[in-house]
């Protein structure tokens, strides 16, 4: 029979959510988004939604609070045990970030802002 530990603690815990996107995230990198680190930031606004800045592009959205927290799990490898296994919990998720509109180009804002040169 195969035992399956779950280890838990709570000091060790990271904060993850779920970013929810209408379409899809697209880089001029060969190979995508795979192995990138940084592709954009995610900053919480002050009257509880947030906004997904990306190059020149800003895409408003919302927190939405799961209906059931998901546990994001890593398999710890046991020396000399081939029935037991034992799992970590790295993080619980209890909220994702959806963005449903499409971005707006903040390139034409920030222009709009710089001072005019007359001649």
């Amino acid at each position: 029979m195969s035992q399956i530990e779950f280890v838990y603690d709570k000091t060790k815990l990271r904060e993850f959510c779920l970013i929810e996107t209408q379409g899809s995230l697209e880089t001029d990198r060969p190979g995508g988004l795979s192995g990138q680190q940084r592709f954009g930031q995610i900053e919480r606004l002050a009257d509880g939604k947030v906004q997904m800045l990306i190059g020149v592009h800003r895409v408003p959205g919302s927190v939405v609070p799961l209906k059931k927290p998901l546990a994001v799990l890593v398999k710890q490898s046991l020396s000399g045990s081939d029935t037991a296994s034992r799992y970590e919990i790295e993080a619980v998720i209890k909220e994702k970030f959806m963005f449903k509109v499409r971005p707006d180009v903040i390139l034409q804002q920030e222009l709009a802002k710089l001072p005019s040169v007359e001649a």
